[in-house]
């Protein structure tokens, strides 16, 4: 039997799935440049630098940065799907934040610093719009 979920939980959902996905291009870097799989397990051995590329620092730094946009979106979505409080404005916000931070990833792995600033408030936005929903 097929279960509705809201347009929040099924952003959040995609928002999950983008972040786990996010650590594969430094990942792999990380892989190839100690020296395949198994090295990866061995590591990391002290004063290793995990990145000698610019990009790949990027890259990691995207990644955490999306795990901060996670931690204050997902309590709100979750907030405005428990709460009831869903609308059309919670739905666009919501679909919002994913586009916002699957435009950001990039922008970040290859220095486009004021437009993704840009789209980085954005996201910021659409998860303070799912707050202010709840309060008002």
């Amino acid at each position: 039997m097929a279960t509705t979920i809201s347009s929040e939980i099924y952003w959040l959902t995609w928002n999950v799935v983008l972040t786990a996905f996010m650590v594969l291009p430094y990942a792999f870097y990380r892989v190839g440049k100690i020296g395949g799989i198994w090295q990866a397990f061995l590591r990391p051995l002290p004063g290793d630098a995990p990145f000698n590329d610019e990009w790949a620092h990027r890259a990691y730094r995207a990644h955490m940065n999306a795990f901060e946009g996670i931690a204050l979106f997902a309590p709100v979505a979750i907030a405005v799907d428990v709460t009831g409080s869903a609308n059309e404005v919670t739905a666009i916000a919501s679909a919002t934040y994913f586009w916002a931070r699957l435009i950001y990833a990039p922008m970040y792995y290859f220095k486009v610093p004021v437009l993704r600033t840009a789209v980085w408030f954005v996201g910021l936005g659409a998860t303070l719009t799912l707050a202010f929903q709840l309060l008002s």
